[in-house]
């Protein structure tokens, strides 16, 4: 079960993420429909490269199950994606919080080049719903909008919603 929360970021200025871990994520989704989304990854941490196959299903308010497996290079070249689906490539930086949290930064690159969102999983929906924020995060976008969301809509679609949610938060 994964608990996750999502904020698009007000500022990035006051971050230095050159201290931070990072890798590279780049994921195709190849099924979506209201209860699943399938998807094929690539991750690369300075010179090491991994696959997954992740299945999602079951999302209930701030949770999903989620099955994720290591699979091949190989496994991963043959599994299609879906030709209507926008590819997502990004740069996750992970930063530590407090209660042995970690904040995951993604900064998108390509189509979504420009769009920063940051993520905390969580251990239970009561720290989920108890945590305090950092200062930076900006409106919550949970159950708004997903990775899974960008590869299946409109690159206009997405950047119009991201307008939509200006931070009024003080």
């Amino acid at each position: 079960m994964e608990i996750e929360r999502r904020f698009l970021v007000k500022d990035l200025s006051k971050l230095d993420l050159s201290q931070y871990r990072h890798k590279r994520i780049i994921q195709d989704y190849l099924y979506k429909d209201r209860f699943t989304a399938i998807r094929k990854r690539k991750t690369v941490i300075d010179d090491n490269v991994s696959f997954t196959y992740t299945v999602k299903t079951k999302k209930i308010g701030i949770s999903v199950n989620e099955l994720e497996n290591e699979i091949s290079e190989d496994e991963y070249n043959s599994l299609k994606v879906h030709s209507n689906f926008n590819h997502i490539d990004k740069t996750r930086y992970i930063i530590p919080y407090m209660d042995n949290l970690n904040i995951e930064l993604d900064v998108f690159n390509d189509n979504f080049d420009g769009i920063v969102f940051a993520e905390i999983e969580f251990k239970s929906e009561e720290q989920a719903n108890s945590v305090k924020l950092p200062e930076w995060f900006g409106n919550e976008i949970t159950n708004k909008l997903t990775n899974s969301d960008m590869a299946t809509r409109s690159i206009d679609e997405i950047l119009t919603f991201i307008k939509s949610q200006t931070d009024t938060r003080n």
